[in-house]
């Protein structure tokens, strides 16, 4: 009995031992995988643009014409702002205060007349079926003049043409007290002519002497910075330059006699002017052409360079021409840019994915996986900024047989986000 109970005992210990072994096989090298591959990020390739840019603020110089009011008080806009106006078109009506309170008193008057003549109209209605009775009378009696006429009955017919004659009378009257306005809305109508002449004798319209782009914003730099003065500008002019300028609304806070009140962009082109570092701004030529992003319109404008200064300590100005988007920019002074020098398209990646980068020969390493295994491939940078890459695979024949890439990158394919401490070979999930 001992015996037996020795030989179940030792079956059971291998049997435990075996699960064990199994159990160690299979936990051991996912516990290992677990705790030194669970923060390796990885993402698929994909195609994409980037662009290299520098990010500025620039200040806008352009050919203003400011107006000033002849009058103050109300003024009711015809032009909105960033909209086009002809020469001697009507940018706004001034109305000083004692128009306004003609205008108050013509809004009255508006009311009134327009009850009289409701009450008119009511009036109306039972006269119209006046007019349709005395119709059918008239009517009537015709019939019988012509009947008497044919049996020889003039006595009764000329008794009959009378009655006639007074029917249409009558009619007529009605009829015409129908086409006038009574005593009474012909007063109202009479006081309200002599009340829009005296507010025309108190409004005062105010033209555009030149063609161009109407704003209200009014900064004070309409004659400092001008098209002519830009050779001219210091870095402390351009630094100096606040976005002080704000949009009225002249319609609510009205005008003041001899002062500005609103401009006239009068040229579709503009000048986007900055200050660079001089050795960034000997890459731009005079005439050369240049994509600029205006990111408080979130829009690509192209425009040419159109000056250059000489070195400033080390600082220099650059002027762009541009003539797109004038009427969005109409109200700004300062506006943020993004001074896009390379765009590239192609398989994008974030940049640090990349290692062992040779900025000379533009050449990296990206990890890839295959098959769960980190692969590190040459690759070819075809251009990048400050986060993203774009790369291609490297032309076999320009690099040593020793260093051919077994793999290659291509669209969706695996990689592995951040390399670092990653080996070549090692296990990736």
């Amino acid at each position: 009995m001992a015996e037996i109970n020795n030989s179940v005992a030792t079956k059971r210990i291998k049997l435990g031992s075996i699960l064990i072994v199994l159990f160690l096989l299979l936990y051991v090298p996912s516990f290992i995988f677990w705790v030194y591959g669970k923060n390796v990020s990885t993402d698929i390739v994909r195609m994409g643009d980037i662009q290299d840019s520098i990010n500025l603020d620039a200040v806008i110089v352009r050919s203003e014409v400011v107006l000033n009011s002849p009058i103050g008080g109300k003024c009711i806009k015809e032009i909105d702002e960033g909209e086009k106006i002809g020469t001697n078109g009507r940018i706004a009506t001034v109305l000083n205060k004692s128009s306004e309170k003609l205008m108050e008193e013509l809004k009255a008057l508006d009311i009134k007349i327009i009850e009289a003549q409701r009450k008119r109209n009511e009036n109306l209605e039972l006269f119209s079926d006046d007019l349709k009775k005395l119709e059918n009378e008239i009517e009537g009696k015709l019939k019988e003049i012509i009947k008497l006429g044919n049996s020889n009955e003039l006595a009764k017919s000329s008794k009959l043409k009378g009655e006639v004659d007074e029917l249409i009378q009558k009619k007529a009257t009605i009829a015409g007290s129908l086409s006038k306005p009574n005593a009474y809305i012909q007063s109202l109508l009479d006081e309200k002519n002599n009340l829009q002449r005296r507010i025309n004798q108190n409004t005062q319209d105010i033209t555009a002497s030149v063609s161009g782009i109407v704003s209200y914003v009014i900064d004070g730099y309409e004659a400092f910075l001008t098209p002519d003065r830009i050779s001219e500008l210091t870095l402390e002019d351009i630094e100096n330059v606040e976005e002080k300028g704000i949009q009225k609304d002249i319609e609510k806070v009205g005008v003041e006699e001899g002062k500005p009140f609103a401009k006239v962009i009068t040229d579709i082109e503009y000048y986007l002017v900055m200050i660079l570092d001089s050795k960034l701004a000997k890459e731009y030529k005079v005439d050369d052409g240049i994509d600029i992003r205006l990111n408080d319109l979130g829009k690509v404008v192209t425009g040419n360079v159109f000056y250059r200064s000489n070195n400033m300590d080390g600082k220099s100005i650059v002027a762009v021409k541009v003539s797109n988007a004038a009427s969005e920019t109409a109200p700004f002074r300062k506006i943020n840019i993004d001074l896009i020098k390379n765009q590239y398209s192609g398989l994008k990646v974030p940049l640090r994915s990349l290692s062992n980068i040779d900025e000379k020969n533009k050449i990296a390493e990206i990890c890839l996986v295959k098959a769960n295994r980190a692969r590190f491939v040459k690759v070819e940078i075809v251009g990048k900024n400050e986060e993203f890459a774009i790369i291609k695979n490297i032309d076999n024949k320009n690099i040593d047989s020793d260093n051919v890439n077994s793999y290659s990158v291509s669209l969706y394919s695996s990689y592995v986000v951040n390399p670092i401490n990653i080996e070549e070979g090692q296990t990736i999930n």
